[in-house]
């Protein structure tokens, strides 16, 4: 699926019930393609509410420190100088900014694109 530009299915979703690797799966994932796509992981973690507010501009920031794939970085620093303060916007704000607005721009890019959010459930 990460491969495959062409398939209808972009998600993997991997459920189950707590202490079964679903955490190691997601970091697996995302190292092994850290030097292959454009990636960016990021981890919830139970009590820590105040770091569920920085989901979008962390995967954003990782997107855009990624030198695989320039034309990535490029449209999302566009974005943020389009948006300065986007960073104390609403969550569905930075998402259509960071991840719509900005890798909608994107006609073609060398790599895929691979994100990759952990413990979803603890937020």
């Amino acid at each position: 699926w990460i491969r495959d530009a062409s398939a209808s299915e972009k998600v993997l979703w991997i459920r189950g019930m707590a202490g079964r690797g679903k955490s190691t799966i997601a970091s697996t994932i995302a190292h092994q393609w850290k030097y292959q796509t454009a990636s960016a992981i990021f981890h919830f973690r139970r009590g820590q509410n105040e770091m569920d507010k920085k989901l979008v501009c962390a995967l954003a920031r990782q997107l855009g420190s990624c030198a695989l794939v320039p034309e990535v970085k490029e449209s999302i620093l566009q974005s943020v100088g389009e948006n300065q303060d986007i960073g104390q916007a609403r969550l569905q704000d930075q998402f259509q900014a960071l991840f719509v607005r900005s890798l909608g721009r994107l006609r073609n890019t060398s790599l895929p694109i691979l994100l990759v959010v952990d413990a979803l459930d603890e937020c």
